[in-house]
């Protein structure tokens, strides 16, 4: 028999392990999401005869519209079926569940990152469409310019970083992510060696989230600040966090950095179509951190 249906408290245990079948993450990180964002009612699970084969994670947040106004939204992480069950369509009923759940909640729309390439067709087949894009550019650090002595770049918390990212993206098509997720990523950054930075250019404020590849590549998760700011903050990045290699994502918007790509990052499926008619489907939305 096959039911789907919330989670209970009881059940966390059953799902790290699942977890880490499924992704092979450390325990440790696993259990940092489960300390920062687990809610049992915002986890969705498919059980095969009693016994999990299948579950994701919903975790909320907000998106600001084109034109002004904002849309509540729901981001789709952690979708993870047992290897031992995989090819009966377990994720996929999972994902049709999660309409009517959110269509309950009077969600108007549900987002999700795919993690690689061929996942887009996956989720454009249960009515996701493209939705949020991310500019991408990979420098050497031979390749940036001098640091200016002005310039500074400091560690601040989620709660400092978050009013920072707000303010930056203010006007964008943008999603805001709610405290518990930007803490969750500063884990997911110190772990690595990165972490969570504010970066003063003058008198301008903005922000960027590191996470290492290794020991000689960072990953600018995020890196917001303005097209005419980017070289100099990345300069004072540079000279802050040791490494020879850096991958920086920002704002489709923002083309600040010669060699920058456009890349899709994110999908989206509206429930509220009045709203889903306002963002449109020319839209480059912002979406950012993907938690990936």
């Amino acid at each position: 028999m096959v039911e789907i249906r919330p989670s209970r408290p009881s059940e966390a245990q059953a799902q790290k392990d699942l977890w880490q079948t499924a992704f092979g993450d450390d325990p440790c990180l696993i259990d940092w999401f489960y300390t920062c964002c687990w809610r049992p009612e915002d986890m969705l699970l498919v059980l095969e005869d009693g016994k999990l084969a299948s579950m994701l994670a919903l975790l909320p947040h907000t998106i600001a519209l084109p034109g002004g106004g904002e849309a509540s939204a729901w981001y789709i992480y952690a979708l993870a079926t047992d290897p031992a069950v995989r090819s009966k369509g377990y994720g996929r009923q999972l994902l049709l569940y999660v309409d009517e759940f959110l269509k309950k909640r009077g969600a108007d729309c549900v987002t999700v990152v795919p993690a690689e390439a061929s996942l887009f067709r996956f989720f454009g087949m249960v009515g996701f469409l493209p939705g949020f894009f991310t500019r991408k550019v990979e420098l050497l650090r031979s390749m940036t310019t001098p640091a200016d002595p002005a310039d500074r770049v400091e560690p601040i918390g989620p709660a400092e970083y978050n009013a920072i990212r707000e303010q930056v993206l203010s006007g964008l098509p943008s999603v805001s992510y709610g405290e518990p997720l930007i803490r969750y990523q500063e884990g997911l950054s110190k772990r690595s060696g990165g972490g969570l930075y504010r970066i003063a250019i003058g008198t301008f404020q903005g922000c960027a989230a590191a996470e290492y590849v290794d020991e000689e590549s960072v990953v600018f998760k995020e890196l917001l600040l303005p097209p005419e700011h980017m070289p100099r903050g990345l300069a004072a990045l540079a000279a802050k966090l040791p490494g020879q290699r850096c991958f920086v994502r920002t704002p489709a918007q923002w083309d600040g950095m010669q060699g920058s790509y456009l890349q899709p990052f994110g999908m989206i499926k509206w429930y509220n179509q009045e709203k889903g008619a306002q963002w449109g489907e020319e839209t480059q939305g912002y979406m950012g951190l993907g938690f990936d």
